[in-house]
């Protein structure tokens, strides 16, 4: 009887191993996975913002004419990639079981695609005025402890994203990251981010370092949008 119930037991220790280690080599191929893919997708966010910057030198240049509503179309459309990356990164950051540090340095190279992104969009305004109806907002969050609103102020950008599409053109940067990425350092200080959030507005022409609720920040962007068909979608 003892016999039986040593092989039992032994049995379901070789069981529960078996269990365990394929539990374990899967979440590592599936880490290993979503790595490569968002290697592959980092490169071509490298191979955008050189197009877009080329093409803001060719408009700046004079030599090609009426190519600014090319160059804001190519702009929409690598920002839109560039949100989508995003989420999924987030998802798969909090998915990782085993190689969470490598997302770390995915999502500083993300954060990274997302101020040059910023940077090409004040070239966009500077070149093509008139096909440049957006505001911009760099948004500084932190962690719950740091900064407990930081979810509340992110379902508000949200509402407004998803009204506004391409008009508005939040880059969401997390400051526990800039011991990883010294251009988040650079930022807040350019900016005195001092608290979580901080919303800088178009390049600093408004500040707020406070939540702003739904209806403050209509106010704030039915101030700053030019034409009247940005203007309709939120604007009463």
């Amino acid at each position: 009887m003892r016999e039986f119930n040593k092989k039992r037991y032994l049995l379901a220790f070789l069981i529960t191993c078996a269990i365990f280690f394929l539990g374990f080599f899967l979440g590592f191929f599936m880490d290993l996975n979503r790595i490569n893919y968002f290697q592959t997708i980092n490169e071509e966010n490298k191979m955008n913002l050189r197009s877009l910057q080329l093409q803001y030198e060719l408009v700046k240049s004079n030599n090609i004419n009426n190519q600014c509503q090319g160059f804001r179309f190519m702009f929409n459309r690598f920002i839109t990639e560039l949100e989508n990356n995003r989420e999924r990164l987030e998802i798969y950051t909090k998915q990782a079981k085993v190689k969470p540090e490598e997302f770390d340095m995915l999502k500083r190279e993300y954060f990274l695609s997302q101020i040059n992104f910023w940077h090409v969009s004040k070239n966009l305004k500077e070149a093509c005025p008139e096909n440049s109806d957006f505001v911009t907002i760099i948004y500084f969050y932190s962690d719950k402890t740091k900064c407990p609103r930081c979810q509340d102020q992110a379902q508000v950008l949200d509402y407004y994203k998803l009204k506004l599409k391409e008009n508005l053109l939040i880059f969401a940067l997390d400051e526990e990251f800039e011991d990883k990425e010294p251009s988040i350092s650079l930022l807040k200080q350019a900016y005195d981010v001092q608290a979580y959030p901080t919303l800088i507005i178009n390049g600093g022409e408004l500040k707020y370092e406070a939540v702003i609720d739904k209806e403050q920040m209509q106010k704030v962007l039915c101030n700053l949008y030019r034409t009247n068909a940005t203007r309709s979608l939120i604007c009463q």
